[in-house]
């Protein structure tokens, strides 16, 4: 299973209640779920089992889904319906009135279904609570969305993992140049400490400089750093080969990287190496940008 980018686009049109309306999808980053809908107004009474459909689907990004019915949101008539209660008071109030005035009862069926409200037409009930149809059709949008996303994710995880090898490589770098800090640091030390005692007549504590060395080869020692930095890229490379929504937690690795890497740069002396270490830093920024767009 590959991983999945969080931008895409997904369209598909369904027929409901005998009117054709389109389900449109656009995705974009964003750190958690974060869903948008506009409805028409007859289809409102849908909106929470279209959050659920979406949420069984998708895990990260801002999501909008529009449903536009094409022609008008107004369902063909499958029935006429009378409102009795309205009908019966109209029919009251006309007989009420001719009583009280003296003229004739001229109310009939015509001047009742004139009345407004007393005729309805209405749409099937059942066909449009049913949210199946419409369902179905965000169902088909979805796929064509994690497929456009699945393609931009096989391209994202190529890049991934060549910031991935970079990584290695300025790591394992510096953990060969490690050993040589502690050698270098203590041939200048020597060489200083000799040519100030040379100045008063002193010899060279032997015992003195083992013990400095050993304070600066434990102050400066990298390879606990290094080792956790290739047990993360490791991890990083596992979840490319797991997939599906993996971008939350290789955040979480890419910021335990850079925590390492920040230790490492902290503790390195030799200029070559503080020079990689800033080079491993670029590289981690730019592998984060990237998993910024990972499911």
């Amino acid at each position: 299973m590959s991983i999945r980018s969080m931008t895409g686009f997904g369209r598909r049109t369904v027929d409901l209640s005998g009117i054709e309306h389109t389900i449109e999808l656009r995705a974009v980053n964003h750190r958690f779920l974060d869903v948008r809908l506009r409805l028409p107004r007859a289809l409102a009474m849908h909106e929470s089992a279209l959050r659920a459909r979406v949420a069984e689907r998708l895990h990260r990004g801002r999501l909008d889904v529009t449903v536009t019915a094409l022609g008008g949101d107004t369902p063909p008539a499958r029935a006429v319906r009378v409102n009795w209660p309205l009908a019966e008071a109209v029919r009251a109030a006309h007989r009420e009135m001719a009583a009280k005035l003296g003229v004739p009862d001229g109310c009939d069926t015509a001047t009742l279904a004139g009345w407004p409200g007393v005729l309805a037409t209405v749409a099937d009930d059942d066909e449009a609570d049913d949210p199946g149809p419409l369902l179905a059709g965000l169902d088909g949008a979805l796929d064509a969305l994690i497929a456009m996303r699945a393609r931009e994710g096989a391209s994202l995880a190529a890049v991934v993992n060549g910031h991935l090898d970079a990584i290695e490589t300025h790591r394992a770098a510096l953990a060969r140049e490690a050993p040589a800090q502690a050698a270098a640091w203590r041939a200048r030390f020597e060489r200083r400490l000799h040519e100030t005692l040379s100045a008063v007549g002193r010899e060279v504590d032997e015992a003195r400089v083992l013990h400095e060395v050993a304070l600066f080869a434990e102050k400066t020692d990298v390879a606990e750093e290094l080792a956790r930095l290739a047990s993360h890229i490791a991890q990083g490379r596992e979840l490319l080969s797991e997939g599906a929504a993996i971008g939350r937690r290789f955040d979480f690795i890419c910021q335990e990287m850079l925590r390492e890497t920040n230790t490492v740069g902290s503790k390195v002396q030799a200029v070559e190496m503080t020079r990689r270490v800033v080079e491993l830093k670029g590289e981690l920024e730019r592998l984060r940008e990237q998993i910024q767009n990972v499911e």
